[in-house]
């Protein structure tokens, strides 16, 4: 699991095919980085409860149909090798912002303190975690880390879905994190949010920094109850402007798959904000038409993963 690289918002490795595995469905893509183009990409459905997202427990419930629907959006994109990368839920992850006087250079050391600080972010014991980080900030006295915590069963779960798959993952990242690299560079305040299958994800960046993040899991109708996804975007809000000080500029939005839109206009209401859709168009231009409407509806993260590669 690794993140790699260095950027205001965390740079992770640009993969050469992506995977991301979602409850509801699986996507695929074959990227090519150093062009800042996608090939192809392909989407499966996948059958309701195979996939449950959670930090602490098991997330499959069919390895067999999983694998299968991973196959199967695979082989529509025309696979051909390279590094992988996997999306995974935000729920199944723990991130947070850590500050450090300082850090160690022996990268192995320095994860070793950064487990031992997001130990009170994790729902079992630290030591079933398997973390990685990157570092958003050097300063004289304090270092600004991202942590990103899965607990090593959970990731096994994933893992075994890509068994054969390019001889495993080189990156894995929450969903949410591939998402940044398409904030504008703005000296203002910026709230993301993210509605994927259970889960409302909000990230702060100001002056390209990444101040705030919080994933906040969603279960049965909730997904769709606008006023309490007013409420939560509301309190994240209020948060950054009492708390971090930072006033907000833009709010973007990207719902996955798409929601009514009644739902977005009580977000916005509720704001006091335009919603913003996040810029996806690079590198997707030559998309068939049929990958584009599935790419439009779903595929978002990956455009992220496009725009990482030229940060």
């Amino acid at each position: 699991m690794g993140i790699g690289g260095r950027t205001h918002t965390g740079k992770f490795v640009t993969p050469d095919f992506a995977v991301e595995l979602q409850p509801g469905f699986v996507l695929a893509a074959r990227l090519q980085p150093s062009k800042r183009q996608m090939y192809s990409f392909g989407m499966r459905e996948l059958p309701a409860g195979v996939l449950e997202p959670s930090a602490n427990k098991p997330n499959v419930t069919d390895g067999a149909t999983l694998r299968r629907v991973v196959t199967e959006a695979t082989q529509t994109t025309g696979h051909v090798g390279g590094k992988l990368g996997l999306l995974i839920p935000d729920v199944a992850a723990r991130v947070a912002l850590l500050q450090f006087e300082s850090l160690p250079e022996n990268r192995s050391d320095a994860e070793s303190i950064v487990l031992w600080r997001m130990r009170e972010f994790l729902p079992y014991p630290p030591e079933e975690a398997r973390v990685t980080f990157q570092v958003l900030r050097k300063q004289s006295e304090v270092v600004e880390v991202l942590g990103v915590a899965v607990r090593s069963s959970v990731l096994a779960d994933y893992e075994s879905a890509m068994e054969g798959l390019n001889g495993g993952a080189a990156t894995v990242l929450p969903a949410s994190l591939a998402l940044l690299p398409l904030l504008p560079e703005e000296a203002g305040g910026q709230l993301l949010l993210h509605l994927s299958p259970g889960a409302l994800t909000t990230a702060v960046v100001a002056a390209n920094d990444l101040r705030y993040w919080r994933t906040r899991p969603l279960e049965g109708a909730s997904a769709a109850n606008s006023n309490e996804l007013a409420r939560e975007a509301a309190r994240v809000l209020a948060t950054c402007q009492d708390n971090l000080r930072v006033q907000i500029a833009n709010v973007w939005f990207c719902a996955r798959p798409r929601i009514a839109s009644e739902v977005a206009q009580a977000l916005a209401q509720a704001l006091g904000r335009d919603l913003r859709p996040l810029p996806h168009d690079m590198g997707v231009a030559g998309l068939p038409e049929a990958q584009r409407a599935k790419f439009d509806h779903y595929g978002i993260p990956f455009a992220g993963l496009l725009a990482n590669a030229g940060s």
